[in-house]
């Protein structure tokens, strides 16, 4: 873990050696962008410089037959950008998903993150986090069960 948080840290310092101080502004109020991730989709809309919402759904194969599918929403505060060529946009947030599957009576997950997003170009992102997240899901032959984990997310998205 130690090893992950310097290597997080030098190469979030390297990043913000590279790009020079002139590039464009990002400004996400208003716009609404559309993404993928891994493995899903995500709807955004910006609600203002520093707030970000979004609706995302999620696919995953249990056992190789069974989907697993979260659905629910995100919530970023945006923290101030990393100007150049190509901004970096630091985010915290939370998180909650109502999870749908054939083999579940039901459950959610939910939690906070800390993350980065890309500017590519004034239309298009690359961006990834992790975050500490509880699961709670129901089996209709075992009551539930609970755990924490940590989770990591990525994808591309597209600000019309």
């Amino acid at each position: 873990m130690k090893r992950l948080v310097l290597v997080l840290v030098l190469a979030s310092a390297m990043v913000y050696g590279l790009w020079s101080m002139d590039g464009f502004c990002t400004d996400l109020k208003g716009k609404i962008g559309l993404g993928v991730n891994w493995p899903g989709v995500q709807f955004r809309y910006g609600i203002s410089n520093n707030l970000l919402v979004e609706g995302k759904a999620q696919f995953a194969v249990n056992n190789q037959t069974n989907l697993v599918m979260p659905i629910g929403g995100r919530v970023y505060y945006l923290l101030p950008e990393i100007k150049g060529n190509m901004p970096i946009i630091p985010y915290a947030g939370g998180e909650f998903d109502w999870i749908i599957s054939p083999v579940l009576s039901g459950g959610y997950i939910t939690g906070g993150f800390y993350g980065a997003e890309l500017m590519l170009n004034k239309n298009i992102s690359a961006g990834g986090d992790a975050g500490i997240y509880w699961v709670d899901v129901w089996w209709q032959t075992n009551p539930h069960a609970t755990d924490w984990g940590l989770i990591f997310n990525a994808g591309l998205t597209y600000y019309f």
